[in-house]
């Protein structure tokens, strides 16, 4: 799977929340369906992501590349270290839950 097509394509077609505190409320309210973290999300925040996602098993990905990576693979212009996917819309991005 080309994860930066799926996760541009969540975002345009699906429900896609970015941002460290979003994601936290979209773990938190039992809307997401998968957590993705770049490789370098800012380390409280990050901890506190993958903590929160393991205590409710909501699925997480680590994201390869840096949060300057997945901005742009999400089709923004600035930095994402971490965003929750909602609604994969017309994306396979859900794949990843069960990849890992």
């Amino acid at each position: 799977m080309d994860v930066n097509r799926a996760l541009r394509t969540a975002v345009q077609t699906g429900k896609v929340v970015l941002g460290t505190k979003e994601t936290l409320k979209a773990i938190d309210t039992g809307k997401a369906k998968l957590i993705v973290v770049s490789n370098n999300a800012p380390g409280e925040w990050g901890e506190r992501i993958t903590q929160r996602a393991k205590e409710r098993n909501v699925p997480l990905y680590r994201f390869e590349g840096s949060n300057g990576d997945l901005g742009p693979a999400c089709g923004k212009p600035f930095n994402v270290a971490a965003l929750s996917v909602l609604e994969a819309g017309e994306s396979d991005i859900l794949a990843l839950a069960r990849s890992g």
